[in-house]
């Protein structure tokens, strides 16, 4: 979600908006609203400091190594929240080897795993865990989870010359899932590329090497682990604006995991694979998201493209540009892929809310599912709604058919209505299924819903700057949806710093876009009118100080780089 202070200048490049003069700005301006935090080293669950800040030591290393575990109920209670919250949506390892050696950790019976990767992992998880676990104070979360990290940091003995293992690659995994949800963006990325990188050099994104394996158990572990590496490889590029290091091919040559839960998966060769009729599966999630974030890939591929500044020849090149290359898709064809995809959804995915305590996973799976399945929507449309934001007077291409009546003009206002829509269902989304105890409930994890929650609230203002938006989608019902996204933020404000930057980002946003009004070349509408005074509801949030905003030149509209950005564009 973002990098800490002293690390901002090696954090590299964050996608082509980020590097304008606007976002420019309003980083600076986030930067004197919100003070990088220093990280804390007390009030650790384990009773001790995370010392991650201190210099590794350069002596020899001991030949008896730091396997340093919890106490058991604090170790079973974090392995439970992994198991119910964590592995259902992303199910990288062998729940069943995984539970059978975490047992004889405790026991002292022989592992027949590496001991020192495996404590490595469960280290990894134990600090993941940390993060969503209800029972840890959010404001203490961090501290422990840097603690069990920097554990895992020491047990990690990864040699860039000698050939990685499937459990390495699973580890790495699990460290870059952990790293989103901490300061560490460059980590994050680098550690996703290692996993990668890893599985490519055993042969993972090759159907033969799979098929070569001796067992089906063995053959569906593979393809998770590379798709779990698809998977990672997709979020993080759509998150930094980065180019995707697995292309469509190696992608798509790999059969996805078949949905059969592991405990129906005999070990012995030749034995029967099949799901019983009357229990939905579990991997049937990670299916579903794995088809998701390949139409992701490819809206990635096809609109955010990097394009030459040049004139438009015409409305239609403006908004569609003159034809796609070679493997791109045009808006229509991704929407219909999305269409498609919402229709093959299996019905316990589908949000039904059942009273049976065993289908809360299918309900978490389903909300989880629903919100990745708007935010990418919302990623659809976006490029429309950022340039319907910026049209001026466009020449027609036919004089005698008005702009404002051409099918171009029209089709992208409908594109930019659905836009702000999403963005509305989106945030009551999150904030219907936010328990009032202030538990995680059936949502995805708190980072997760950090970034969607910005990147409809930045849709949200983006729709206020047109009337013919405003006249479908009512200023009442942004105002509402606007607040309620600021609602949600601030709840995660103890969580990470990242919830204080967006809302500052939104608060600058809002005071220097939204203020200002339609554009200039569209005159007020009566439904503006009469409720011009809804705009004085839209909140700006607690202590916004206006002199933050002092040398923040007021934006070209044509520059519409705070749209386009995510959290970690912020830093």
């Amino acid at each position: 979600m973002g990098s800490l202070e002293e690390e901002r200048q090696t954090q590299g490049f964050f996608g082509s908006s980020s590097a304008t003069s606007f976002m420019r700005q309003i980083k600076t301006a986030v930067e004197k609203k919100v003070d990088s935090p220093n990280r804390r080293t007390s009030e650790s669950i384990l009773g001790t400091g995370a010392q991650s800040s201190l210099p590794k030591r350069t002596g020899r290393p001991s030949t008896i190594s730091n396997y340093v575990l919890p106490p058991r109920k604090t170790a079973d209670s974090l392995m439970e929240v992994y198991w119910r919250f964590v592995f259902p949506l992303y199910p990288l390892v062998d729940s069943m080897h995984m539970r059978a050696e975490y047992s004889k950790l405790w026991t002292g019976e022989t592992l027949d795993s590496d001991e020192n990767m495996l404590m490595c992992t469960f280290n990894v998880i134990f600090a993941l865990a940390c993060q969503l676990a209800d029972f840890i104070p959010p404001d203490e979360r961090e501290a422990s989870a840097d603690a069990f990290f920097c554990r895992a940091k020491d047990l990690l003995h990864f040699n860039l010359w000698h050939g990685g293992s499937a459990t390495l690659i699973q580890c790495l995994l699990l460290m870059a899932q952990y790293l989103q949800s901490t300061d560490s963006a460059h980590q994050c990325w680098i550690v996703t590329g290692l996993a990668i990188r890893n599985a490519q050099s055993l042969g993972l994104h090759l159907p033969q090497t799979i098929a070569c394996l001796p067992s089906f158990q063995e053959q569906q572990l593979a393809r998770k682990i590379w798709h779990g590496c698809v998977l990672m490889d997709r979020v993080i590029s759509m998150t930094f604006g980065r180019p995707a290091m697995i292309s469509k091919a190696s992608c798509g040559s790999v059969p996805l995991p078949a949905t059969v839960d592991e405990e129906y998966i005999p070990a012995a060769l030749g034995g029967e694979v099949r799901q019983p009729a009357d229990r939905p599966s579990v991997m049937a999630f990670y299916r579903k998201s794995l088809e998701l974030y390949e139409i992701l890939n490819d809206i990635l591929l096809s609109l955010y493209k990097p394009v030459p500044e040049e004139n438009p020849e015409d409305i239609y090149d403006f908004y569609f540009n003159k034809g796609p290359d070679e493997g791109e898709r045009t808006i229509f064809e991704l929407d219909r892929a999305l269409t498609k995809w919402t229709q093959s959804l299996p019905s316990h995915l589908r949000g039904d809310v059942s009273s049976r305590p065993e289908d809360a996973v299918f309900y978490h799976q389903s909300v989880v599912l629903r919100a990745r399945f708007l935010h990418v929507r919302m990623l659809l449309f976006r490029p429309i709604l950022s340039k319907y934001c910026t049209a001026r007077e466009i020449t027609p291409y036919d004089p005698l058919i008005s702009v404002n009546d051409s099918f171009p003009q029209r089709v992208a206002q409908q594109c930019s209505i659905i836009c702000v829509k999403v963005a509305q269902e989106v945030i009551e989304l999150i904030h219907s299924n936010t328990p009032a105890d202030g538990s995680a409930g059936p949502l995805p994890a708190w980072w997760y819903n950090i970034l969607y929650v910005y990147t409809a609230a930045t849709v949200l203002i983006a729709g206020r700057l047109r009337s013919a938006i405003l006249e479908e989608v009512t200023e009442t019902a942004i105002t509402r949806s606007w607040n309620c996204a600021l609602d949600i933020l601030r709840s995660y404000h103890s969580y990470s710093s990242s919830a204080r930057r967006c809302v500052a980002a939104l608060e600058i946003l809002y005071e220097r876009v939204v203020s200002e009004g339609p554009q200039q070349n569209e005159p007020p509408t009566q439904a503006q009118v009469s409720t011009s005074n809804a705009m004085n509801d839209m909140s700006l949030g607690e202590d916004m100080n206006t002199d933050l905003l002092d040398g923040f030149d007021m934006p070209d509209f044509q520059d519409m780089s705070w749209l386009n950005s995510v959290p970690s564009n912020l830093y």
